[in-house]
C-alpha cells in the first residue's frame, strides 16, 4: 500500500472541507454542493480547474448566506381572563378539590376491615 495521496484524492478532501463535492466523469470533473441538484453543477476539463471552480462557488455560497439573527426572545406571561373565565377556573378548581377529599373519605372506609366497622356502631349504640 503506498501512503501517497494522489492529486485527485487532495483536491477531493480540499473540496469536501468546502461543503463540496468533486465526481470524475470521463474527460472533464463534475463540482457541485453536497446535496445540491443539477442546476448548480458545474463542469471543468482538469483538476487545477475544478479546484478553482469549487472555491469560487464556496465563496458565492457564504456570500448569499445572510448570517442568521436570533428572534428576541419573549417572556412568557399569563393571558389576561375575564371575569366569567376566572370565576369558572376557580369553580372547576374548587369543584376538584371537593372531589379529591370525597374520593379520600371513600377509600379510608373500604380500607376498614369489616370487624372495626361493627364495632364502631356498637359503640355508639351504648352512649
Amino acid at each position: 500500500m503506498s501512503d501517497a495521496v494522489s492529486r485527485f484524492e487532495f483536491v477531493t478532501a480540499e473540496l469536501r472541507a468546502l461543503g463540496l463535492t468533486i465526481r470524475r466523469l470521463p474527460g472533464e470533473y463534475c463540482v457541485n454542493f453536497r446535496y445540491g441538484g443539477d442546476k448548480t453543477a458545474r463542469m471543468a476539463d482538469d483538476l487545477d480547474q475544478a479546484l478553482e471552480i469549487g472555491r469560487v462557488m464556496a465563496e458565492e455560497a457564504a456570500a448569499n448566506v445572510a448570517p442568521a439573527k436570533k428572534p428576541p426572545r419573549r417572556r412568557w406571561r399569563r393571558r389576561k381572563m375575564t371575569p366569567k373565565a376566572r370565576r369558572r377556573r376557580f369553580i372547576l378548581a374548587h369543584n376538584r378539590r371537593m372531589r379529591t377529599g370525597a374520593l379520600g373519605k371513600r377509600r379510608s372506609k373500604r380500607q376498614m376491615s369489616s370487624k372495626t366497622v361493627l364495632v364502631a356502631k356498637r359503640s355508639r349504640r351504648r352512649r
